[in-house]
């Protein structure tokens, strides 16, 4: 769902020209890539109604194969698979036509290839589905943990797990057992205790009882430090972390927050508040976006520079676009190409490539002339990929086609 009670101005304006500087790559070159989301285990070109039982032999085998690279850019795991996902927790997903199972880091497959779709392991659970569409959980043994009987099921958060039946969610354990029957029409996973849940068109918080401890709103979102932001007659707010009010609904909107400060727009232009509620000296601008735990993205005529959490100008208004920092660089655009730039502002590579993706254990890929290449942290180049579909790290392997 698109976001649009936030500042959202600065990150339409990163999808917009990203958006026209592929349409532009099309046409200089002869590859194609796909721009999808890096979740692993999705299927795409699905048509199929959802109401219908798929076939198992839905997807015919695909002439690209797939297997991961290493940091070097040496095939490790060179399987024959159609699809394969993120290896978390030492597995991988892959898919076979219209099945799915993992595989290792040896490229041994571990779990046999037999669900319609999997997930990514987290805390040794792995989401999965059959062909009837129903979801549960299996362990790294390939057992089934939560029995695949759910319509929907989201990730066990501080014990508790989110599933969904007859349009409805309610929470279970890892036994399986109801802890919370709440028969919500929305929720969102347990952090620090609480959960956001949503009943017809009304949000509220509850605890792990499942005793709302919040009036109700129009929206509530979590916001760092265990801060929500909530909306209320178009108009944003803040809570504290018990659920009770901190900041009224009076903002036209209200950032992402460290926990400490936030940028609310006030009147023209947007303030950094710092909480519970005293504003912070802020220069001109007509935007400010959060960055990160400090660092604030402010756009002024049309240019985007940094801002620290106490109103000082870290890097005046001179690139297009700043992204949110990550592991410790941001990207940022000049002239239609982009190039990444430290938490000073300081540059670490010149606007050089079509498009930048973030920093992952220690190497962010970025797509140029030449194709998808890997630069480190000292912005050189390490390698260039035999294929311009190829993803970032994790856990040591890149998933990539194989030529």
């Amino acid at each position: 769902m698109t976001r649009k009670d936030s500042n959202s101005c600065i990150t339409n304006k990163i999808n917009n020209n990203s958006l026209f500087l592929l349409l532009i790559l099309g046409m200089l070159a002869t590859f194609s890539w796909s721009c999808e989301a890096d979740s692993p285990a999705k299927k795409s070109g699905d048509k199929t109604p959802l109401a219908l039982t798929p076939l198992e032999e839905e997807y015919d085998e695909s002439k690209q194969k797939w297997g991961f690279i290493d940091k070097t850019g040496t095939v490790s795991i060179s399987g024959d698979y159609d699809e394969v996902g993120n290896f978390t927790e030492g597995l991988a997903s892959f898919r076979k036509k219209s099945k799915w199972g993992y595989l290792n880091k040896q490229g041994k497959e571990v779990i046999e290839a037999q669900f319609y779709n999997a997930f990514a392991f987290d805390q040794g659970l792995a989401k999965v589905s059959n062909f009837e569409r129903n979801y549960g959980m299996i362990n790294s043994d390939g057992e089934i943990v939560i029995p695949i009987e759910y319509k929907g099921i989201k990730k066990f958060q501080e014990g508790a797990c989110a599933v969904q039946n007859n349009g409805k969610w309610t929470f279970i354990n890892k036994k399986n057992e109801t802890i919370i029957k709440g028969e919500y029409d929305g929720v969102k996973d347990f952090e620090n205790g609480k959960a956001i849940v949503k009943i017809s068109k009304q949000y509220h918080i509850i605890n792990k009882n499942g005793k709302p401890v919040s009036d109700t709103f129009e929206k509530i979102s979590a916001l760092d430090n265990g801060y929500y932001k909530i909306k209320r007659e178009k108009k944003y707010g803040i809570l504290k972390p018990d659920g009770t009010k901190l900041i009224d609904a009076t903002y036209m909107s209200i950032s992402q927050s460290n926990g400490q400060v936030v940028a609310v727009r006030k009147d023209k232009q947007y303030v950094l508040l710092s909480l519970p509620g005293t504003e912070i000296p802020t220069p001109k601008n007509d935007n400010i976006q959060f960055l990160d735990e400090d660092r604030w993205a402010y756009e002024l005529d049309g240019q985007t520079g940094i801002l620290d959490n106490e109103g000082n100008i870290v890097l005046s208004p001179k690139y297009s676009i700043i992204t949110p920092f990550k592991n410790g660089f941001a990207s940022y655009q000049s002239n239609a190409l982009w190039g990444y730039l430290n938490r000073n502002g300081e540059i670490l590579t010149p606007p050089l490539f079509g498009l930048t993706w973030d920093f992952k254990e220690g190497l962010a890929r970025v797509i140029g002339r030449e194709g998808i290449g890997y630069i480190n942290r000292e912005g050189r180049l390490t390698f260039i990929a035999d294929d311009f579909d190829a993803r970032d790290f994790s856990e040591g392997l890149a998933r990539s086609p194989l030529q």
